[in-house]
């Protein structure tokens, strides 16, 4: 291969190189939902309250959230300015088990079902691991908070 032709080759080579991480800046159109009104911290996102809007030469935000449905039904946990991004950081799933409520803690194991009241010592939300102190003996158990508010404590 000839000098010239060397030169010509890295040159090119160098170039698609400075503008690939260009091109995806270039892709806009892609939508990102935000709020409509001021969302504060502890109000749950309704559909009705975000819109999608598109952010000129913003192809990728990884940290913001990037679906309407991933936000429906989530609380925020801090105050979300309308217009703005959504940080992925900045929503969570609903508490079902709130700290100091009473919930209702339920053994299932072959056929037997024992239940007690308790009261949590932490929120959760569905699937997470939650203290609760048992109302009536005092003892602290450790459950799995379930889709329909209730403790599950156990083996599984």
């Amino acid at each position: 291969m000839s000098m010239p032709a060397r030169v010509l080759r890295s040159l090119a080579t160098l170039a698609a190189l400075l503008a690939g991480p260009a091109l995806p800046a270039l892709a806009d159109g892609r939508p990102w939902p935000v709020p409509t009104v001021t969302i504060y911290p502890g109000e749950t996102i309704r559909d009705s309250i975000i819109e999608d809007r598109e952010f000129p030469g913003m192809a990728d935000r990884p940290q913001a959230v990037d679906s309407r449905r991933v936000l429906v039904g989530k609380v925020a946990r801090r105050t979300l300015a309308p217009g703005q991004l959504i940080p992925i950081n900045a929503v969570e799933d609903p508490k079902l088990v709130v700290r100091g409520t009473p919930v209702q803690v339920v053994f299932a194991q072959d056929g037997l079902v024992i239940s007690a009241l308790a009261s949590p010592l932490q929120s959760g939300s569905v699937g997470e691991m939650v203290r609760a102190r048992n109302i009536d003996s005092g003892l602290v158990v450790v459950g799995t908070v379930q889709a329909d508010g209730t403790l599950r404590v156990g083996s599984r």
